[in-house]
């Protein structure tokens, strides 16, 4: 494996970060997350300036410019408790990670595994995302998950290191349809983000905007007659979570209106997805270009 000076450098940062986390008290920690966040609020212009464009795209005018800055400082604090997660959750027990978080709905998984049917979890880039996933593969079984990989190869290696342990199989973005179509021949259970913009993608609708979006989970549900079941982790406090599990959404079941079941079957899912965002909108990432082949120009910044 090879890196470069840059990347040892980084890599070091983060394993000092990680001590120092690691060592301090909860509380402490917690505080220095919320200053982070403070910081990031005041100092960080362009993802600033992203979030405000997709809540003026999302809301409108239907709530003001000083309740859109409360959300987008909420978000980069729900962005940090999340970093945090993706740290703590490396080297912490089974036990102690499963015991951050409370599930609503279980019993949906619970009949889905008894029906042995395969499922695909889908989830949003949205409150405790790096703890959602390996709670659901510690709990009910392996999970190949869909991600990009790291430019880094250092950290890289830490967060397949880390999958790893979490019983969590990483999928290379680029491979995601053969590596999902080989895991559930392996008798594995998915999980996909598919909340961020896609440059090439199937179009939808999303707080009433067009934008484009992966169809990889419709298409392996339709082929596979896979359970697609929404999570999310609604984060109540620092290391504190509700995992919330929708109804599943069945291809065998759904009342099709037109010949594209694709693009159908992927509106319904961005539905779920907005409804939990309206639900806690703070708790999402709003600092992406969610709306950019449609809105591009809005996201420059003047």
């Amino acid at each position: 494996m090879k890196a470069s000076v840059k990347e040892y450098f980084v890599y070091y940062i983060y394993i000092f970060f990680k001590f120092i986390f690691t060592v301090l008290p909860k509380g402490l920690v917690k505080y220095i997350l919320i200053f982070s966040a403070k910081i990031a609020f005041k100092f960080n212009k362009k993802h600033k300036h992203i979030a405000k464009v997709n809540l003026d795209l999302a809301y409108e005018n239907t709530i003001l410019d000083e309740e859109k800055n409360i959300i987008i400082y909420e978000s980069y604090k729900s962005l940090l408790f999340n970093m945090y997660e993706f740290i703590e959750n490396q080297s912490i027990s089974k036990e102690k990670l499963l015991s951050k978080a409370k599930i609503e709905n279980e019993e949906i998984i619970l009949n889905a595994i008894k029906a042995d049917r395969k499922i695909i979890f889908v989830t949003a880039h949205y409150g405790g995302w790096e703890l959602a996933i390996p709670y659901i593969a510690l709990k009910y079984g392996t999970l190949a998950v869909v991600n990009r990989k790291m430019d880094n190869p250092l950290l890289n290696e830490l967060y397949i290191e880390a999958r790893d342990r979490n019983n969590i199989v990483m999928l290379e973005k680029k491979v995601a349809a053969k590596g999902m179509i080989k895991a559930f021949k392996q008798k594995h259970n998915v999980a996909v983000a598919i909340d961020q913009h896609m440059r090439k993608g199937v179009e939808i609708e999303f707080f009433d905007k067009k934008v484009t979006v992966t169809d990889a989970t419709a298409r392996l549900a339709i082929k596979f007659d896979a359970l697609i079941i929404p999570v999310f982790a609604e984060m109540n406090d620092f290391r504190d979570y509700t995992i919330k599990v929708y109804e599943a959404i069945d291809p065998l079941k759904v009342e099709f209106k037109s010949e594209d079941k694709i693009k159908e079957l992927t509106q319904l899912q961005s539905n779920i997805i907005e409804k939990q965002i309206k639900e806690f909108p703070s708790l999402w990432f709003w600092q992406h270009k969610k709306w950019k082949n449609f809105y591009k120009d809005l996201y420059k910044r003047k």
